[in-house]
C-alpha cells in the first residue's frame, strides 16, 4: 500500500462514517416525531364531576326521613289531643294534659332539627370534598399539559441538536479535505515542481565536477548547492536544461 493511499482510504472511511451519523440521527429525529404522536393525553375522570353535582343536589334536601318523621309528630299530636278531648271532664286538666302534648311534640321537633343540621352539616363536608376532587383532576390535567410540553421541548431540542451535529460534521468533513489536499497537492492537480525539487537537491559524484547552466525558477535560493551556476530563467515541461559533465582522473 503506497504511502497516498492510506490517507485517501482514511478519508473514506470517514466520509462513510459521517454520512451513517447523518442517516443515523435523521432517523431518531423521525422516530421521536413518532413518540410524540403517541404521547398519551391524561384526561379529567368523569366521576369527579358526577360526585360535585349530586353533592349539591343533596345539599339543598332534607335529612332523608326527615318529613316522615316530622308528619309522625303531627299526627301523634293530634290523635292525643282529640282522645283528651273526648274524655276530658275538667277543663284545667285538659288544658294541662294539651300543653304536655304540645310540649312533647316541640321537644321531638326540636330533636329532629338538631339531626337535620348534623345531617347538613355531613352533606356539607361532601360537598367540599366533591369540589376539592373535582380540582385535583384540573391540577392532573395541567400538571400532564407541562409534562407533555416538557417531553415536546426536550424531543426538539434534541432534534436540534441532531441537525447541528450533521451540520457540524460536514463542516468537518470540508475542513478535514481542505486539510488532506493542502497535505497532498499532488493528487490534485496542485503540485508541479516535485520533481524539480528533488532534482535540483541533488550532488555531484565524487570525482565528477557539473557544469552548465539550468533554469530553476521555482527553487528557492537556500537550496542551491554553492557549485551550482544558476541561471534564474523557467523550465518548461519536456525540456530538460542541457547539462555537461567533465569527468576528471
Amino acid at each position: 500500500m503506497g504511502p497516498a493511499v492510506a490517507p485517501l482510504i482514511g478519508l473514506g472511511v470517514g466520509l462513510i462514517g459521517g454520512i451513517g451519523k447523518m442517516f443515523g440521527r435523521g432517523k431518531a429525529n423521525r422516530e421521536m416525531n413518532k413518540l410524540l404522536a403517541k404521547n398519551p393525553v391524561y384526561s379529567e375522570n368523569p366521576l369527579a364531576r358526577q360526585r360535585l353535582g349530586l353533592a349539591q343536589t343533596l345539599l339543598n334536601a332534607r335529612m332523608p326521613g326527615a318529613a316522615a318523621v316530622e308528619r309522625n309528630l303531627f299526627t301523634n299530636q293530634a290523635t292525643q289531643l282529640n282522645r283528651l278531648d273526648r274524655g276530658a271532664t275538667d277543663a284545667s286538666q285538659a288544658l294541662a294534659a294539651a300543653a304536655g302534648i304540645g310540649a312533647g311534640t316541640d321537644n321531638s321537633l326540636n330533636q329532629l332539627g338538631i339531626a337535620e343540621a348534623q345531617d347538613y352539616q355531613r352533606r356539607l363536608s361532601n360537598l367540599t370534598s366533591a369540589q376539592e376532587g373535582v380540582i385535583q383532576e384540573g391540577d392532573k390535567v395541567f400538571a400532564d399539559q407541562t409534562r407533555r410540553y416538557n417531553d415536546e421541548f426536550s424531543v426538539r431540542g434534541a432534534q436540534q441538536q441532531n441537525r447541528q451535529n450533521n451540520w457540524g460534521d460536514v463542516s468537518n468533513f470540508g475542513f478535514e479535505f481542505a486539510n488532506f489536499a493542502t497535505k497532498n497537492p499532488g493528487m490534485f492537480g496542485g503540485g508541479s515542481g516535485g520533481g524539480i525539487s528533488s532534482l535540483s537537491r541533488a550532488t555531484a559524484p565524487q570525482g565528477m565536477m557539473r557544469t552548465g547552466n539550468f533554469g530553476v525558477g521555482n527553487l528557492p535560493q537556500p537550496y542551491a548547492p554553492n557549485n551550482f551556476n544558476i541561471a534564474q530563467r523557467p523550465i518548461t515541461p519536456f525540456a530538460r536544461p542541457p547539462m555537461n559533465f567533465n569527468f576528471n582522473g
